[in-house]
């Protein structure tokens, strides 16, 4: 597997990369799943396993930014 540093969506102050708000990080090998947002500085999950992994990736981002509504408007 692959991995990919979050350093490659920063800039050089080591902030995310204009644009970039949060980032969903997919690991199939493990089957597992987790989103980091860069706007509130959380992170949801990780959820394990296939069928949590599908509804989490449907629904993280609409259920990210209800969650914290204010800094995401």
């Amino acid at each position: 597997m692959t991995e990919t540093s979050t350093a490659a969506a920063q800039d050089t102050l080591g902030r995310p990369a204009p644009g970039i708000n949060g980032l969903l990080v997919i690991d199939a090998e493990n089957i597992r799943a987790r989103y980091d947002c860069y706007l509130c500085r959380t992170t949801e999950g990780p959820v394990h396993g296939p069928d949590q992994v599908a509804a989490f990736v449907a629904d993280v981002k609409t259920a990210h930014n209800a969650r914290c509504k204010e800094i995401h408007s």
